[in-house]
C-alpha cells in the first residue's frame, strides 16, 4: 500500500452520528468520496466547507426497506434464520478488548459494547 499523506481515498461513515461525517471530512483526501451509510436524530453542527474545498463526492446509501424487514422476521419467527453465529453477546465497557478480539478472530461478527 502506498501512502502520500494526503489522506484516504474514500471514508464510508457507518456509525450514524454526526462527529463521524467530521472525522470522514478531516481524514479524506482530495477528490476523494464518502458513503455515509448511519444516520442519526444529532443535527450536523459545524461547517461543511471541507467538501467543497476538498471537492469531495457525498452520497448517501441506503439498504433495507420494510418489505425487506418484514421478510427477515418473518424468516427469524420460523427459524429459518438464525442470528447466533452473528451476534456474541453484550460486553461491559472494560472488556471492548475482549469483545473486539472475538470478533477479529471471527469467533462472531457483532457485539454490543454497554457504557459503565
Amino acid at each position: 500500500m502506498e501512502v502520500d499523506g494526503l489522506g484516504a481515498d474514500g471514508v464510508v461513515d457507518a456509525a450514524g452520528v454526526s462527529a463521524t461525517l467530521r472525522i470522514a471530512l478531516d481524514v479524506i483526501r482530495p477528490n476523494g468520496w464518502i458513503s455515509k451509510v448511519g444516520w442519526g436524530p444529532q443535527p450536523v453542527n459545524f461547517s461543511l466547507d471541507q467538501l467543497v474545498q476538498k471537492n469531495v463526492r457525498l452520497e448517501g446509501s441506503f439498504s433495507h426497506n420494510w418489505p425487506m424487514w418484514e421478510r427477515a422476521l418473518r424468516m427469524l419467527g420460523t427459524g429459518q434464520l438464525d442470528l447466533t453465529p452473528v451476534l456474541g453477546g453484550t460486553f461491559p465497557i472494560e472488556q471492548w478488548e475482549t469483545a473486539f478480539k472475538k470478533m477479529h478472530s471471527g469467533e462472531f461478527i457483532k457485539s454490543v459494547i454497554k457504557p459503565a
